[in-house]
């Protein structure tokens, strides 16, 4: 192209040496009319390119940015399931049928003595009472796979979101390999013109062999490249950041220190504390000793009389030589500790070293950038008098292969650019930034009810209260907005609720109504007022074993909460109104059976010193007659001191049969969960 403006001075030439001298010419008129009209063929050609390019780049969308998180790590239900309640085993003796035979050569020292026999049959029952294949073993075991599963899960989750960090990878190259098939296109058909040009030049002499050598070459560079980008280009997949990518505004990093950190480290922390306690869950399991209870029917023969009996015994098995430490696991462990603690230094240099060549490409581009609007102002003068007879396109074609090497450069920088930009976030983690191994493993609590009182309400936005119950999987709750409240925020509030599949229930704790035997009619205008204002259901706190008189007279207050309880239920199902109510562990069998018989739902308010065996015994009668659809075994958080505690108290009371698990209340739960 640079030499074009030369071909045009010589053609000039020729034509004024014709006019002095024609019979000295060597070019004919005639081939010097169809070299200018190719050479107008290239111009128009040109001006096509550069008009289709600059429109291009005026569809631009001011503010417009790439949007990347329609694909996520996120697992699917089916991934995050894990049966940490398992109760296969629940309530079963984990029994074996055995049976061993043996039969001696030589039956003993003599025939008459009981001591040694020719054969022996003997076939009963064991029960595995400690050790291996118990049932507490498989318990052990059951939560060693638990956890081992929610470490596979974590690297499930790093796993997603490198395919996620990949796709989007593919998705930016194939976009801007597009653009630049498209860029690589125009050029190889002006080069193709120009090329056919210089042969014809060639042909007539004003262009050497070696000239013609290097159009060809230029021409099959151009080529070469286009049809490689071609056969890695995916044309049969349709991809949304075509047309966007190119002219979009070039995002911002979050600066690193505005990063926090410790996230980034904290699936890797959960996975080294559970394999921690997955060692020494190993360790335990191995020093345990082996119990094996025995009931048998034995049949001895003898040479001179056959016996048979029946027998119990046991078999200990007490292991004394066992390792007490796994020191190959504990130096690993070790290792992978002091690891963690240069991890987060290693991410921000890492991220340091990115946000510096992000910025710094960043700034090539928008040299880049700014050369365009250069280029297109010296379009428009180098055609401003194309209409001269003495107007030369060489200017033009020149300032159109700068524009078209310029944009290449811009889809090669831009493509490194998104590159950077994809890999910072994933490893900062700014992409999702709740995607760690506690968010995507947080079902790991069974209740799903729990209680809200006014105080708690008042002092905290509805929003965060929302997040709060999702956090923990809250599908219920009792609220008690107080009696005095504030009726925009409790409106927001149920809002809110019913968008996150939250019921609400006015929560009614007023212990006032057992007192007289006539407590209903207060307590319905109670009722009236939490359907005025649109709650869903109500639940009942009324608690009269609090009273001082209440062991002196409680055959009166059962008969009182009976009484409070089924007027309530009938109200509430004139009204299509749900009810609940809490109950104490020591509620009385006949108001039980009333609960049960009026399908009412209670919590029973399993909280106070006791240990777990004797709260489920203690409950155990009335837990039978409500059945397993009628009661919801409620914890109070500050009986535990880790949220770990929760866990295995709820694994406990599960395989002991209760079913549905609820919280009291919102406010203890604050900041407990990890």
């Amino acid at each position: 192209m640079r030499k074009t403006l030369q071909i045009l001075l010589l053609l000039n030439f020729f034509i004024f040496f014709n006019a002095q001298n024609k019979s000295t010419l060597s070019i004919s008129s005639k081939s010097l009319s169809v070299l200018t009209a190719e050479y107008n063929k290239i111009y128009e050609a040109a001006k096509e390119i550069m008009a289709n390019l600059l429109d291009d780049r005026k569809n631009h969308t001011e503010n417009s940015h790439l949007d990347f998180s329609t694909n996520n790590a996120s697992l699917s239900k089916s991934e995050l399931n894990i049966d940490s309640k398992n109760t296969e085993y629940k309530n079963k003796l984990h029994l074996n049928w055995v049976s061993d035979m043996s039969y001696n050569f030589s039956p003993g020292f003599s025939d008459d003595d009981n001591i040694f026999y020719r054969a022996r049959v003997s076939s009963g029952i064991d029960w595995l009472a400690l050790g291996e294949g118990s049932l507490k073993n498989l318990k052990i075991q059951n939560s060693l796979n638990e956890k081992l599963k929610r470490i596979d899960l974590l690297e499930k989750v790093k796993y997603k979101k490198e395919l996620n960090y990949r796709a989007n990878i593919e998705k930016v190259r194939s976009a801007f390999d597009e653009k630049k098939i498209k860029l690589l296109s125009d050029y190889e058909r002006l080069l193709n013109l120009q090329n056919e040009f210089t042969v014809n030049q060639n042909k007539v002499g004003l262009k050497n062999d070696a000239e013609t050598a290097q159009s060809k070459y230029r021409l099959d560079k151009i080529a070469i490249e286009k049809k490689s980008l071609e056969s890695l280009h995916k044309t049969n997949e349709r991809n949304p950041f075509t047309g966007e990518v190119l002219n979009s505004d070039i995002p911002d990093l979050t600066p690193v220190e505005n990063i926090d950190l410790s996230p980034l480290v904290k699936d890797k922390e959960t996975a080294l504390k559970m394999e921690k306690e997955i060692a020494d869950m190993k360790r335990k399991r191995d020093k345990q000793l082996d119990l094996r209870l025995k009931l048998r029917y034995n049949y001895y023969s003898a040479l001179s009389r056959d016996r048979n009996f029946a027998s119990v015994g046991a078999t200990i098995n007490l292991p004394v030589s066992r390792s007490k430490t796994d020191y190959e696991s504990e130096s690993d462990l070790k290792v992978k500790e002091n690891a963690l603690q240069d991890m987060q230094m290693i991410y921000r240099d890492r991220l340091t070293t990115l946000f510096r060549e992000y910025y710094l490409l960043k700034s090539e581009i928008e040299v880049l950038e700014s050369e365009v609007n250069y280029l297109e102002a010296e379009l428009k003068v180098n055609s401003s008098n194309e209409k001269s007879n003495t107007f030369s396109p060489a200017a033009y074609l020149a300032t159109a292969e700068k524009l078209l090497n310029n944009q290449l450069q811009i889809c090669d920088k831009k493509s490194d650019l998104y590159e950077k930009y994809l890999e910072y976030k994933m490893i900062s983690g700014t992409d999702n930034p709740t995607n760690t191994l506690q968010s995507k493993l947080n079902d790991d609590n069974a209740g799903n009810e729990t209680y809200i009182w006014s105080s708690f309400f008042t002092n905290y936005s509805n929003a965060y209260i929302i997040d709060l119950m999702n956090h923990w999987h809250i599908n219920r709750v009792f609220l008690s907005p107080g009696k005095v409240y504030d009726l925009a925020k409790v409106n927001d509030f149920m809002a809110l609720a019913a968008q996150n599949n939250i019921q609400v229930y006015r929560l009614i704790g007023e212990n006032s109504y057992a007192k007289t035997d006539d407590g209903f009619t207060d307590l319905q205008v109670a009722l009236q007022s939490a359907k005025d204002m649109g709650f869903a259901g109500v639940h009942l706190d009324i608690e009269p074993h609090t009273f001082d008189d209440y062991k002196a007279n409680v055959d009166l207050y059962a008969q009182r909460l009976i009484n409070l309880f089924t007027n309530s239920k009938t109200w509430c199902d004139q009204n299509n109104m749900d009810l609940g109510v809490s109950v104490p562990m020591q509620l009385p069998a006949e108001v039980a059976t009333a609960l049960y018989d009026n399908s009412i739902m209670a919590y029973i308010m399993a909280y106070d010193v006791l240990t777990l065996d004797k709260k489920l015994n203690k409950t155990a009668l009335i837990r039978s007659i409500l059945t397993t659809d009628y009661y919801v075994w409620v914890f109070r958080i500050n009986d535990f001191q880790a949220f770990g505690d929760l866990l295995d108290a709820e694994a406990y009371v599960q395989d002991a049969g209760v079913t549905k698990i609820g919280y009291y209340d919102l406010s203890q739960m604050n900041n407990f969960k990890p």
